[in-house]
């Protein structure tokens, strides 16, 4: 997936499952993500990753902590909202 493309979609749907393909053991694996940092509970949270331009930073629910994904790794971004109804 384009960078772009990406970015799009993680701000349309704001919360979303994102799979995407290992760079290392190239397995699909799974992230809740979330681009929106406007919540108290994230910014509490220390981030100390620093994005290239190859990179995106979003914060995971599911591992409570801030990520570097690169969207070209990307296979699937779904709204959390179209999984929980």
């Amino acid at each position: 997936m384009k960078r772009e493309k990406f970015i799009q979609e993680m701000e349309k749907h704001g919360d979303a499952l994102v799979t995407y393909r290992s760079a290392k053991s190239r397995k699909l694996k799974y992230n809740v993500c979330t681009m929106e940092f406007d919540n108290k509970y994230i910014q509490s949270k220390r981030n100390r990753a620093r994005p290239n331009e190859h990179q995106v930073l979003t914060w995971c629910w599911d591992t409570d902590s801030f990520r570097l994904l690169v969207p070209e790794n990307v296979v699937s971004v779904i709204p959390l909202s179209a999984i929980l109804k």
